[in-house]
């Protein structure tokens, strides 16, 4: 390869926006973990590798402290989402579901394992929106798939600007509006 110019072949940006009546549908079919897990994932909108670390002992009377992995690494920072009605309601729903008293981690298998490795990879949790998903399309009126992924952009497409910013982790207001900002603009039509 040497002196050979590496091509990347460019990949598509995503552009789907998950809509409010697809999701439901989603949900209609999914487990109760799933839907615990969406509900928080939707209050959040953490990143994947970053929902299935949370910790039961990150959870405090001042509310849930996060410290996202990507951005840990860059900037430090941790992430304290203070407590309102509904998280407190995702989080107590996340601790019902969860298989065993006492689990380390709020989401967790049967046998209280995270459903991250430690080299960051998710494979079980995959496996099971991937079932979750087919199971939606076979028996609901959803029509096309939609990634785990999908949601966090739904979460910053679905608020103000700022407050997706600062949801995503973001320092930069262009990232999130450039990655993550997906739903359509209402636009008045001019007369």
């Amino acid at each position: 390869m040497a002196g050979k110019k590496v091509v990347k072949n460019p990949s598509q940006k995503r552009t789907r926006y998950v809509e409010d009546w697809e999701l439901k549908e989603f949900l209609s079919v999914a487990s109760p973990f799933l839907t615990s897990y969406v509900a928080l994932k939707l209050a959040l909108g953490l990143r994947k590798g970053d929902m299935l670390s949370i910790r039961i002992d990150q959870i405090s009377d001042e509310g849930l402290l996060v410290r996202p992995r990507k951005t840990l690494r860059s900037s430090g920072k941790s992430m304290l989402f203070v407590w309102t009605d509904h998280l407190r309601e995702c989080i107590k729903h996340a601790l019902d579901v969860c298989p065993k008293p006492g689990n380390e981690y709020l989401f967790c298998n049967r046998f209280g394992s995270p459903y991250i490795k430690l080299n960051g990879t998710t494979s079980g949790f995959d496996s099971i929106w991937q079932r979750a998903m087919v199971n939606a399309l076979a028996k609901t009126e959803l029509r096309d798939r939609f990634t785990e992924h999908d949601l966090r952009a739904k979460v910053a497409s679905d608020t103000s600007a700022q407050h997706a910013k600062e949801l995503m982790g973001h320092s930069n207001q262009g990232t999130t509006d450039r990655v993550y900002r997906r739903k359509a603009l209402a636009i008045k039509p001019a007369r």
